[in-house]
């Protein structure tokens, strides 16, 4: 049987949907921004740089990625909405080709005290995974290692409503593991009553002592003083022992106060679901003050701060317990992981190498998995989050990042180049606000804001996607230069990477200005209406560019400036500039 095969020679129309492919801002005036317009290229690298001011988080962080959160929060019901912020949408004229937007900045992470590094990542999801396949003894599905699943027993009996009623009796049960001393936490806590209340007045007296608890709030003294179980007019010290059990350990109870439903509980109970649920270190200073004041916490006696059950700290493999590995450094743990040669798990070992190899690329690998989230600093919580997001299934994603290379050695800026580029190539496009300029030497499209800071931001922007001296001049407020090789200079003073070497083109470049007087460089703009020399001194005019040389000098701290086809005249500088 033959089959005949067609050959079109004819390439085929481009698909309607390939056309989107910027991002279109237009007549942008949040906060400082005066009229700013700018296309982003998609999928592709991008780099916001200018002096500390001049707009790139009113454009990046409140204009672009504010209006992409703002729209994803009006897909879920009126009812999830009344718990989210309200989002007005930013002062921005239009807004076109977004996407949506995950904003990698650095602040902490979390405040749940279960919230550790492996947990932040899905390492530990992982590892688990692992250990319920090949640990031994085996205990049970991946839940059974995990701390924050505690150990749930059910039984009782259910009515089968078909024919002949029938009952059958029914049992559930779920293995988790959590440490059922400290649940999941890897601390206790001994609370010094004293702290609590003053036992020589009664609760009408005010006898609290905790911060924020007012006499006349309903969710705390009111319940106390109204519920009936207690004495209000009786001093603490003179609580019988039912009266003192009840005020201090009641399980939670229903009561009515004026006529309200409200839940009693007993205060140690209260004090630790509303205090000591949280992390300490993303407390207010006068709530953590009172909780350093009034709790003394200890390792847990019983998982050896581990977090884990007795269960999931004997299942092992090769002598390792997921607790031991947790407690490993990240480079030893990858090691080890390295070292396992299992068949049925391949995929699963190759996916936890990945991800542990990105914590030592990244220069983390001195933490460990079990280490507290919110022990972490501001850039190693950014970093842990670029980690979890290379991971992520999710493509053509807006990311956008805060000065990731702040507070790195130089050594570790190139592998946090190396993880942009690579969120890049996943298909997503990725906004940088960046100062360093090896950072700036990777994008592939760069944005520069000025000339000044605050009021002396320039009124306007426009996008310049030629490469090297074209016959588009830049705009007076940004400028966007496309490609590795070259660079388009706006109207800004010059920044600390550009501090080494400056020049003035001799080249002619033409300039034009639409109907509302704005600057614009678009190439659909109409004939230019004016000229203007590249020798004039006004930043208007200049046009920079820089070569492949750019890469090896961007090591020194500094990019020499090369404009091909120009004649050209450097001066350097004395002193760098402050951004």
């Amino acid at each position: 049987m033959s089959m005949a095969t067609r050959t079109d020679t004819q390439s085929p129309a481009p698909h309607a949907a390939d056309s989107h492919d910027l991002i279109r801002v237009h007549g942008a005036r949040e906060n400082n921004l005066k009229d700013v317009s700018i296309e982003i290229p998609k999928r592709r690298l991008t780099v916001f740089t200018g002096v500390s001011g001049s707009g790139k988080s009113s454009l990046v962080f409140d204009t672009i990625a504010a209006e992409s959160q703002r729209m994803i929060n009006e897909t879920y019901s009126a009812f999830v909405q009344g718990f989210m912020p309200t989002l007005a949408r930013p002062e921005v004229d239009v807004l076109d080709g977004l996407t949506t937007a995950i904003i990698v900045d650095q602040q902490r992470m979390g405040a749940d005290p279960r919230s550790t590094v492996g947990t932040a990542t899905d390492a530990n999801a992982m590892l688990r995974i692992l250990f319920s396949r090949l640990g031994t003894p085996h205990i049970g599905p991946p839940s059974a290692y995990a701390f924050n699943v505690p150990s749930v027993r059910a039984s009782g009996a259910i009515t089968v409503e078909r024919g002949a009623k029938k009952a059958v009796k029914a049992t559930f049960n779920r293995t988790g593991g959590m440490c059922t001393r400290c649940e999941g936490r890897g601390t206790v806590s001994d609370i010094d009553l004293t702290q609590l209340y003053d036992d020589s007045k009664s609760l009408a007296e005010g006898a609290f002592t905790i911060p924020g608890w007012k006499s006349d709030s309903f969710w705390t003294v009111r319940v106390y003083a109204e519920s009936g179980l207690l004495d209000p007019d009786k001093p603490i010290r003179k609580f019988t022992e039912k009266e003192m059990q009840d005020f201090l350990h009641r399980e939670p109870t229903k009561v009515k106060v004026e006529g309200v439903n409200l839940t009693y509980e007993g205060l140690i109970p209260k004090i630790q679901k509303s205090f000591l649920s949280k992390d300490k270190e993303a407390m207010q200073p006068h709530i953590r003050a009172f909780v350093e004041r009034a709790v003394t916490f200890t390792t847990c006696p019983e998982c050896e701060g581990t977090r884990l059950s007795e269960g999931a700290r004997s299942s092992k493999i090769k002598r390792i317990s997921i607790a031991d590995a947790c407690a490993m450094q990240i480079s030893d743990l990858a090691e080890w992981v390295r070292g396992l040669k299992e068949p049925s798990v391949a995929p699963l070992l190759a996916a936890l190498r990945h991800t542990l190899d990105s914590f030592v690329e990244i220069g983390l690998g001195y933490l460990s998995l079990e280490r507290p989230a919110g022990t972490l600093s501001g850039g190693e919580a950014q970093r842990v989050k670029m980690i979890r997001h290379l991971g992520s299934s999710l493509t053509d994603v807006t990311y956008v990042f805060d000065e990731p290379t702040i507070g790195l050695h130089p050594h570790d800026i190139q592998r946090m180049n190396n993880l942009l580029l690579r969120l890049r190539d996943k298909g997503n496009t990725v906004l940088v606000v960046e100062h360093k300029p090896e950072a700036i030497a990777i994008a592939d499209h760069v944005v520069d804001l000025g000339p000044g800071a605050g009021t002396g931001a320039a009124p306007s922007a426009s996008r310049a996607p030629s490469r090297g001296c074209g016959p588009a001049a830049p705009s007076p407020a940004a400028i966007s230069t496309t490609g590795p090789l070259s660079r388009r200079r706006c109207a800004s003073p010059p920044a600390p990477w550009r501090s080494a070497a400056r020049q003035r083109t001799t080249c002619r470049t033409s300039t034009s200005t639409s109907r509302s007087g704005r600057w614009s460089s678009s190439p659909a703009s109409p004939a230019p209406a004016r000229a203007r020399s590249c020798t004039d001194r006004s930043p208007r005019a200049r046009v920079w560019s820089r070569s492949t040389r750019a890469r090896s000098a961007a090591r020194d701290g500094a990019i020499r400036q090369h404009t091909p086809d120009c004649s050209t005249r450097s001066a350097r500088r004395s002193r760098r500039p402050t951004a």
